[in-house]
C-alpha cells in the first residue's frame, strides 16, 4: 500500500505574547496528517483529579486570520485544535487552557502536576512523564508538539508567569503525558 505525503498546516505556539492568542499557522510535511476536511469531535470531559478538574469541557476550535489557535473566553472550558489529533488517538493532542489573575481559570494550578499523576480524556488515561516552563518554542518544537505520529500522546499548555505590574504572562506552562 502506498501512502502519499501532504502538507498539513499546524498551529505553532506563540509563547512571547500577552494577548489572548496562542498559536499561529505553520506547515509541516506528514503522511498521516488530518485533513482539513475533517474535525475534532470530543465528547468526554476532561478530568485531573489533582487540580480538581472534575470534567472540564474539550471545545474544538480553528485558527484566527491571524493563524492562532481561536482559544475561546471560557475560564472553565479547554480547547483543542478542530483539525489536530483527538486524544486518545496515535500522535500528539493539545489541549489549550486559561488560567486566571481572579482564581477559577481550568489551569490556574497547572503547574503543580508533575511525573506520574494522571488524567483522563473520556476513557484515555493518560500519565505525566514532563513538566515544562518555556519562554519560547522554536518551531521545530512545536510541530513536534501538533505531531500526528507516534504513541498517543496530550499536551497540556496554558500562560505562567504573569506580571502583576503589565498584567502579562511571560512563559508557558507545558504537561506532556502519554496514553497508559
Amino acid at each position: 500500500m502506498r501512502t502519499t505525503k501532504r502538507l498539513l498546516i499546524v498551529p505553532t505556539l506563540l509563547l512571547s505574547l500577552g494577548g489572548a492568542g496562542i498559536a499561529s499557522a505553520s506547515q509541516a510535511t506528514t503522511s498521516n496528517a488530518v485533513t482539513q476536511n475533517e474535525r475534532v469531535v470530543v465528547r468526554a470531559p476532561l478530568k485531573v483529579p489533582k487540580l480538581g478538574i472534575t470534567g472540564a469541557r474539550i471545545i474544538p476550535v480553528g485558527l484566527t486570520r491571524g493563524g492562532q489557535l481561536a482559544v475561546g473566553p471560557s475560564v472553565t472550558a479547554v480547547y483543542v485544535w478542530n483539525n489536530g489529533v483527538r486524544p486518545g488517538q496515535p500522535g500528539s493532542a493539545v489541549i489549550a487552557g486559561h488560567t486566571w489573575s481572579r482564581g477559577a481559570g481550568v489551569f490556574d494550578n497547572l503547574g503543580r502536576l508533575g511525573a506520574g499523576d494522571r488524567f483522563s480524556v473520556g476513557r484515555s488515561v493518560f500519565v505525566v512523564n514532563r513538566v515544562r516552563r518555556v519562554q519560547t518554542l522554536g518551531p521545530r518544537a512545536v510541530r513536534d508538539l501538533f505531531s500526528d505520529r507516534g504513541p498517543s500522546r496530550v499536551v497540556l499548555i496554558t500562560c505562567g508567569d504573569r506580571s502583576a505590574t503589565t498584567g502579562v504572562y511571560a512563559s508557558r506552562i507545558l504537561v506532556y503525558a502519554e496514553k497508559v
